[in-house]
């Protein structure tokens, strides 16, 4: 039997308390820094690094649970910190339930990690793929429910950076979280080895000194990166599609009685000046309209004729029998006026815009629901008609409303109905000015490349722009100060490569081929550890 040596209190305070202190704060300050509206998305390359040195020394998976619940919850409280001015309530238990889907990852983490450090390369081989494939899944699941609110996977923060975002083409935004975590662990094993395995070798010489892992990890950056050099873009096909006049109002507390006049003339006033630019169209941003658009035609109507300009705006549409509301967006041409078919919005916000099944029961919750009260959703993707008077063309607009395009699967779905671009009216002036636009903007970027399709975004208090489909952000309304949050209007030159006209990718039409594809990796990561578990549970006890 092997004599312990005697622990210090202050020995025992470190290993219990500090070390999940300080591995957790690490590691949610610098994953928060990798998202807008911060510019360091480079620290998605070694956010995890903290907390695997700390799960590394395998502590209680009651201290993990705690520990990541907590400070999870108070990262998604930090990220998500805008929210508030809707609803701290919801903030907080929004932000403890995104906090339950990390603890998931780090709880198989925890039963991973020593078992990966301990055994040969194969194996920790097959730990970082088992691990990177866990975090992809989770993100893909949380935006398969109705309580998933897929914000800010991983792969957002890399918005900036769209020389590694190129292969969403074929793999959708799964691969680019699925890499920045496989990357964080090919770092942390590679400085394991330099600390601790490399030590504990009694062969000396080159060998000793390297390590598979990290070169593994660099194969797999240059793997991200190839499509920038195997099919980078050509400018010289690219063509122009039409110019779009982006109208950015930014009408606060639109719903209160007596201001409607002033918003209706707000937008009169900038669809005018739009018209002197001689846009091929006027694109407002989600529910402009103080009243249902079905109900109070006529003044938009007169805008169109006035400006002989058809128009795309996000509005409330209002049926009879039965009586409904849908967040909708809705097409006026000068020669036919409102147009009877439009589209309505699928993904709807929960306890915003309707209460989900099976908390009807709950008093008092129809409060939380919007001054026009629940929404009916949408059944299916659509595609609006524009005929292009620059071009002579007829192109076809995908309409996504609100946090839509933080949905791969509505942005695909709409593509494949031919869509030639995509068309975001959301309105995130509910949200102030501390960064919500920015991150609602990311997502785009995403959708962008894995559909190949521009993406028009006209937000109500910004951000308000096109993105081309590598996801370049082309044209951005910002005021005299850089401040993407003002009252404006703009007209925009869109283009797009016409070699991808009329083509639809690889994600486009084998949907989320790379999820399914880690899946096995998953199981692979239980497989290894149920080897290990009986010789371990003592010590997890």
């Amino acid at each position: 039997m092997k004599r312990q040596m005697p622990i210090l209190l202050g020995e025992t305070s470190i290993r219990i308390l500090w070390a999940p202190i300080t591995a957790c704060v690490l590691t949610f300050a610098l994953l928060l820094c990798a998202f807008p509206p911060r510019q360091t998305p480079e620290t998605a390359y070694f956010f995890l690094i903290p907390s695997l040195w700390w799960l590394s020394s395998r502590p209680s998976y009651k201290s993990v649970l705690l520990a990541f619940l907590f400070f999870g919850w108070l990262y998604y409280l930090t990220l998500l910190w805008w929210l508030r001015h809707v609803t701290f309530s919801g903030l907080s238990l929004g932000s403890l339930l995104l906090s339950g889907y990390l603890l998931i990852w780090f709880l198989f983490a925890r039963r991973l990690i020593p078992r990966g450090l301990e055994a040969g390369f194969g194996t920790r081989l097959l730990v970082m793929l088992s691990l990177a494939s866990a975090w992809t899944a989770i993100e893909w699941g949380r935006s398969q429910f109705a309580l998933g609110f897929p914000w800010c996977p991983l792969s957002v923060s890399q918005w900036q950076r769209p020389a590694l975002l190129q292969i969403s083409e074929w793999t959708g935004g799964w691969a680019i979280s699925f890499f920045l975590v496989f990357f964080n662990l090919c770092v942390a094993s590679y400085l394991h080895h330099l600390l601790v395995r490399r030590r504990r070798t009694k062969s000396k010489g080159i060998a000793n000194n390297m390590c598979p892992d990290v070169y593994v990890g660099l194969a797999c950056l240059a793997v991200m990166l190839s499509p920038v050099f195997f099919s980078s873009p050509n400018h010289q096909y690219e063509v122009p599609m039409l110019r779009a006049g982006f109208v950015q109002p930014y009408l606060l507390e639109k719903w209160e009685s007596g201001k409607a006049t002033r918003h209706k003339n707000t937008l009169r006033r900038h669809s005018r000046i739009l018209a002197s630019t001689k846009p091929d169209v006027i694109l407002w941003p989600e529910a402009s309209t103080p009243y249902a658009i079905n109900k109070d035609t006529d003044w938009v109507e007169e805008i169109s004729i006035q400006t002989q300009l058809p128009m795309i705006v996000g509005a409330i549409t209002k049926s009879v029998d039965p009586p409904l509301s849908y967040n909708s967006i809705c097409s006026i041409t000068p020669r036919k006026g409102l147009t009877s078919e439009f589209y309505a919005k699928r993904a709807l916000v929960p306890f915003g815009e309707y209460i989900p099944k099976g908390f009807d029961w709950i008093p008092n919750l129809d409060k939380l629901v919007g001054p026009t009260g629940r929404f009916e959703p949408g059944i299916e993707p659509k595609i609006i008609l524009l005929d292009v008077n620059s071009t002579g063309k007829t192109l076809k607009v995908g309409p996504l409303v609100c946090y839509e395009d933080i949905f791969p699967d509505l942005a695909r779905e709409t593509t494949s109905q031919g869509a030639d671009f995509l068309f975001v009216s959301t309105n995130n002036a509910w949200f102030g000015e501390e960064g919500c636009a920015e991150q609602h903007a990311a997502h785009s970027v995403i959708r962008a490349i894995e559909n190949r399709r521009p993406v028009l975004r006209s937000g109500n208090s910004g951000w308000s722009g096109w993105i081309d489909e590598q996801g370049v952000r082309r044209s951005v309304m910002r005021d005299g100060n850089g401040s993407v949050y003002f009252e404006g209007a703009a007209t925009f030159s869109i283009s797009r490569n016409s070699s991808r006209i009329n083509q639809k990718t690889f994600f486009s039409r084998h949907e989320n081929w790379f999820v399914y594809i880690c899946l096995p990796f998953i199981a692979i990561g239980f497989l290894i550890k149920s080897r290990k578990s009986h010789n371990e549970s003592a010590e997890d006890d």
